[in-house]
């Protein structure tokens, strides 16, 4: 009856996906899934949306995949260039053949017990030879360590202008707007189907893949 149950769930995400923009699936691209995860019993996990109750012990996840290697920057930031409730960027790098990452590490946690201010969602494929992915290591780490509030705006800041340089690139980035799913169903004590909420964008060496979700965005709907 459960997987019954979760079939059906599926199919009625399935008719709410949404993707970014037309990809080209000859080139490289990659794939990400926004959820959120409530702890059980029973455990829950659903599609995240800007407009999603915020709850105790509620978190935020992002599952991660592409066709080819690359490197993923994942940073959630309000509209005055502040972290969303206080979540750490994460830098990862991504296997190929569609070998999934989940997002923030462990023990990291993005808590979504609060709700927060307006805010951009960013998800950047790049090349993981590319400069800005080294620039992006050697910040990202400094932040997680960061306990200074003072040192962690700064951080912040800098953050925030490497990825205004990428995204005001027009000309040399591959940009959409995440969509959030119109419909989507809730998954308890199961694997979460992620991939069928999972957006797509192409990238290469020279055009990083840049994913977008606004609260402002999901407001104007």
């Amino acid at each position: 009856m459960r997987r019954l149950l979760h079939f059906f769930l599926g199919l009625i995400a399935m008719s709410g996906l949404v993707n970014a923009g037309p990809v080209d699936e000859e080139k490289p691209y990659g794939r990400v899934c926004i959820s959120l995860y409530e702890p059980g019993p029973p455990e829950k996990e659903e599609p995240f949306k800007t407009s999603s109750a915020t709850g105790p012990g509620k978190t935020v996840h992002a599952y991660i995949d592409a066709s080819n290697k690359c490197a993923v920057l994942v940073a959630a930031l309000t509209k005055d260039g502040k972290l969303v409730n206080g979540w750490r960027p994460q830098l990862a790098y991504v296997p190929d053949q569609f070998d999934e990452i989940v997002l923030p590490k462990v023990p990291l946690k993005w808590d979504w017990s609060t709700a927060s201010a307006p805010f951009d969602f960013y998800v950047l494929f790049l090349s993981p030879d590319s400069k800005e992915v080294a620039e992006a290591k050697k910040l990202v780490e400094a932040m997680q360590a960061a306990k200074d509030d003072r040192l962690l705006a700064m951080q912040t800041s800098k953050l925030r202008e490497l990825i205004g340089r990428i995204t005001s690139e027009k000309e040399k980035t591959n940009q959409a707007p995440m969509n959030e799913p119109e419909v989507g169903g809730v998954f308890r004590g199961a694997a979460f189907p992620w991939r069928q909420f999972a957006q797509s964008i192409n990238f290469a060496d020279d055009r990083p893949g840049v994913l977008v979700l606004s609260s402002d965005g999901a407001e104007k709907k």
